[in-house]
């Protein structure tokens, strides 16, 4: 059950894994919080629906002063004092099913309920994870700036030494000096997107974006995973997505309300008992009772009734179509989920292969300037292609993190699940 924001204590200086980062979001964001009182809300209405098998009971007392008047002799009686304290129980006996089929309908509307709570769930963990995600690898973005800085650094401490020996133009220094200020220029455009992307966890997690954290690093080689079946997958997700399971609830309650259309058509019979004393003193022994058994039975209502029920059955009819198309819909980001991961994980085996000859690239280049063989241009060249294989890493590894919640998403599965995660990582 969420908590009070309020009473929770900070986070400053925590450092947090996956798993406590969605466990913080499920308390502290107001959209669980809403979800979850909705669900409340739902089961208070069977609790509702319930109350109408049980009788109810009336107590009932007055006092009256008033004066009469009779219509034989036409002389006033005087003021007269009436007292009266009763008892009453009434008692539903027969409504042609009305209450068993509003009942069916709340229930129906709590299992929705509860289910739109778990769909609620879910969205916040996504997006908890797809945040976690983006900020691990903003920072790792942001190693890779710091990377490139010391390598043009070196570039310029190469270049001026050669210039310094004669053996090079002063334009080569120049060319590395303007290579160092564009890698000055990605490190600081890193270090805003980390910000950013710190303050947007902080939001999924129902933080202020000021709240400073640290988190966790995941393991390099996570993503090696095996992919089950996608019929597999999809079968799984038309039997567990929350979302699908709210829609089958509706469908249900839908149904409930055509049953309780109906049943307006049968009579209702009702049980009523009454004791009580009524008399001039406020002590007395005048005891009254009554026993007495009502029918009503509505003959005519405008149509009121068949319109009801035409109107419930249509209503059923739509439900089911969207219920229909939800399906397809589920079916279709399955499909697409599992696409996408297959392509992250093709993309990541290629983007390492692309790192490793841009490594050895950059190593060969540097080796050629020494020794006069290779431009500046050329060594500058290597770096940024170096740099920009190490960003394609990143963003390969981004996309099948944020692809595998994507499916797990998709799928209905719980994403709430401890990750695997290093717990020296420095964020």
């Amino acid at each position: 059950m969420p908590a009070d924001k309020d009473v929770l204590p900070s986070l400053d200086g925590q450092r947090l894994g996956l798993a406590q980062c969605i466990d913080i979001a499920l308390t502290r964001n107001p959209n669980t919080r809403a979800s979850w009182q909705r669900a409340r809300s739902a089961a208070a209405g069977v609790g509702q629906a319930r109350s109408a098998y049980f009788p109810s009971a009336d107590f009932t007392a007055g006092a009256t002063r008033s004066n009469y008047l009779s219509l034989y002799s036409r002389q006033q009686t005087g003021s007269v004092n009436t007292l009266n304290a009763g008892f009453g129980v009434r008692y539903l006996l027969f409504d042609g099913g009305v209450r068993s089929a509003k009942l069916k309908g709340a229930e129906a509307e709590l299992l929705k309920a509860d289910f739109q709570h778990n769909t609620t769930l879910q969205d916040v963990a996504l997006n908890v994870e797809e945040s976690y995600y983006r900020l691990l690898a903003d920072k790792a973005l942001e190693r890779v700036a710091k990377q490139t800085i010391r390598q043009t650094q070196y570039h310029i401490d190469v270049a001026q030494a050669r210039h310094k020996n004669g053996l090079v133009a002063k334009s080569d220094v120049l060319k590395a000096a303007t290579e160092k200020a564009n890698a000055d220029l990605l490190l600081v455009r890193a270090r805003s997107q980390v910000r950013i992307a710190r303050g947007q966890l902080a939001n999924a997690m129902g933080l202020k974006p000021t709240e400073s954290f640290k988190v966790n690093e995941l393991p390099q080689k996570h993503h090696q995973r095996e992919l089950a079946d996608i019929k597999h997958l999809m079968a799984e997700a038309e039997t567990n997505h929350p979302k699908l399971r709210a829609d089958l609830a509706r469908v249900a309650s839908d149904r409930a309300k055509i049953n309780a259309a109906k049943a307006r058509y049968w009579p209702e019979v009702t049980l009523n008992t009454n004791y009580g004393w009524q008399d001039r003193t406020f002590v007395s022994t005048n005891k009254v009772w009554s026993l007495g058994l009502n029918v009503t039975w509505s003959i005519f209502d405008g149509f009121n009734r068949r319109y009801t029920v035409s109107r419930t059955e249509s209503d059923l009819a739509e439900t089911i179509a969207k219920h229909d198309k939800m399906l397809h819909d589920i079916d279709l980001e399955v499909w697409t989920a599992y696409s996408k991961l297959i392509e992250a994980d093709e993309a990541i085996k290629a983007a390492r292969v692309l790192v490793a000859s841009a490594e050895e690239n950059v190593r060969v280049t540097e080796g050629q300037y020494k020794n006069g063989i290779a431009s500046i241009i050329e060594v500058t060249d290597a770096q940024t292609t170096r740099t920009t294989a190490n960003v394609q890493l990143v963003q390969a590894s981004l996309n099948w993190y944020t692809g595998m919640v994507r499916l797990e998403w998709s799928v209905g599965r719980t994403l709430a699940r401890a990750t695997p995660h290093n717990t020296n990582g420095e964020n």
